[in-house]
């Protein structure tokens, strides 16, 4: 980084945090960084996009320790997530991002509330793919849902924390609030009940939706479906271990194999079809078709 920049970014974060974002003018961002007005607009059209580059800065330093904790470690162990969220709450307590983000938010500025809103739909997608790393693929319909329950909690309840207690501690809040919603995600995952469908991430991040995520999640969500009609069914323990031994093929060999063996998968999906359960069942034509979507478009891609 250009070093005039770093001493206006540097000047600009102590003063903001020291007099508060409204209360600091440019002026005083060029006296404390003995930097020329005509350098600051060489960098910045306003004070504004020096504030989101402020935050960008610290954003970007926060997510990449976040980040590498994870290294080395296993993706699904709860243990690292909460050590990664314990992680980040303490830098917002060591950067004094919490004053920062509420006066930015309760501002009239149209840009910082987008760039603050944005910033928090990225939170929720870190944590929408975290939870996924957690609870398996099979789980992923109703992770957004966790999510912004995750993130809503957290803020909250660190917010009352602080309030009451003089040395918060984060780690304390992200198990509390972790705990209590894992529960959350078997009741939904067994009642099938969903908010908000994944998709919509990439709707609220005004990103094109990739296809095959969209296919897979609802094949996720019809595959457990089927489970749960072979679960209801009168046969005996061994004939749906054999069911299940069928369905579990079928979403390994199409999610997760990086080419998945066509002749097979249309072996399995005949051996579901004649089947007494699906024989005949709308869901079973929809299962299938979900199968073949998911066929041609990998196809395309290799």
């Amino acid at each position: 980084m250009n070093p005039k920049k770093k001493q206006l970014l540097d000047a600009a974060y102590r003063l903001f945090v020291e007099k508060g974002y409204q209360s600091t003018s440019i002026q005083d961002i060029l006296e404390h960084s003995n930097v020329s007005k005509g350098t600051f607009y060489n960098y910045f059209s306003s004070k504004n996009e020096l504030f989101i580059d402020v935050f960008n800065v610290v954003f970007e330093k926060m997510r990449n320790v976040r980040k590498d904790i994870l290294v080395g470690r296993d993706v699904s162990d709860y243990e690292t997530f909460i050590q990664q969220g314990n992680c980040y709450l303490e830098l917002m307590q060591k950067y004094k991002l919490y004053t920062l983000f509420e006066e930015a938010v309760a501002s009239n500025e149209k840009e910082l509330k987008a760039f603050m809103e944005k910033n928090r739909l990225l939170e929720i997608e870190w944590t929408y793919h975290r939870m996924r790393d957690l609870f398996g693929e099979e789980k992923a319909p109703y992770l957004l849902d966790f999510a912004v329950l995750y993130t809503g909690m957290l803020q909250y309840a660190m917010y009352f924390f602080r309030q009451s207690e003089k040395n918060t501690q984060p780690e304390r809040v992200v198990r509390y609030v972790f705990n209590r919603l894992t529960h959350f995600v078997d009741d939904v995952s067994r009642t099938e009940e969903q908010l908000i469908p994944p998709r919509f991430l990439s709707v609220w991040l005004d990103r094109p939706q990739d296809e095959v995520v969209i296919r897979k999640e609802l094949f996720v969500k019809t595959n457990e479906h089927m489970k749960r009609l072979i679960g209801l069914s009168a046969i005996s323990d061994a004939s749906r271990e054999a069911h299940n031994e069928v369905l579990d093929f079928v979403y390994e060999e199409l999610l997760e194999r990086k080419k998945p063996k066509i002749h097979l998968l249309r072996r399995a999906l005949d051996t579901l079809d004649e089947d007494p359960i699906f024989c005949g069942q709308d869901i079973m034509a929809t299962y299938k078709e979900m199968v073949d979507e998911i066929v041609m478009i990998r196809t395309k891609s290799q």
